[in-house]
This record gives structure tokens, sequence and C-alpha cells, in this order.
């Protein structure tokens, strides 16, 4: 997923404004001001980078949590499919065997409704 994390920062991180010099009538005055402005600016521009960074870990985690949603969803619908072709392929059995195969005990105790010609005790 595409981010515009520039745009956004910029409305969230406003920079200071950079001092005019015409506006100090001291060279020193000015110096200072001035260096209190880069301080500034860069405090502003190292949190803009760290809330960048924190955003784009924040969107790969989202990203592979739907992932990983999506893939138990799919293995979810795989199950389901193959559940649904063995009860057929099941049914389909029962109805070739009819009523007249018996059941070993081995097979009744496992639980198994076909014996005998369709399935190996």
């Amino acid at each position: 997923m595409a981010h515009d994390y520039e745009s956004e920062a910029v409305e969230k991180f406003l920079l200071p404004s950079q001092p005019d010099k015409g506006n100090f009538t001291s060279r020193t005055a000015y110096k200072t001001v001035l260096k209190t402005y880069w301080r500034n600016h860069t405090h502003v521009m190292e949190a803009w980078k760290q809330w960048k960074q924190g955003e784009r870990i924040e969107d790969m985690r989202r990203e592979a949590e739907a992932a990983r949603a999506r893939a138990a969803a799919e293995k979810e619908c795989r199950e389901a499919a193959e559940q649904t072709r063995k009860h057929h392929r099941l049914k389909e059995g029962e109805a070739e065997a009819g009523t007249s195969v018996k059941h070993c005990k081995r097979c009744a105790a496992k639980g198994k409704s076909v014996c005998g010609l369709l399935s190996l005790c």
C-alpha cells in the first residue's frame, strides 16, 4: 500500500521560520537566533524521520497481518472444499457398497462406515 508520508509529515511537523537577516541590527543577535533556528529545524526533521519510520513499520505490520488473515481464510476454504470432496466420495462409496457389506470389528471400532472390498482393514 503506497502512502504519501511526505505530505502528511509536512502537515504534522511544521518547520520553524528562518530568521530574516534584515530584521536584526546586530550581527551577533542574528547569529544567535539563526543558531536556535537550525537547532529547532534539526529537531523537527529528526522527529519527522522517526515518525515516517514508525509509520512504515506499522504499515508493514498491517500488511503482514492482512496477508496472514488471507492465508488463513484460503486454508480454511481449501480444507472445506477437501472435506466436501471426501464427503461426496464417501457417500458414493456407501451407495456402491449398499447395505450387504458387513463391518468387521476392527473397522467398526475405528468408526468406518464402509468395510470389506472398498477399504483396507
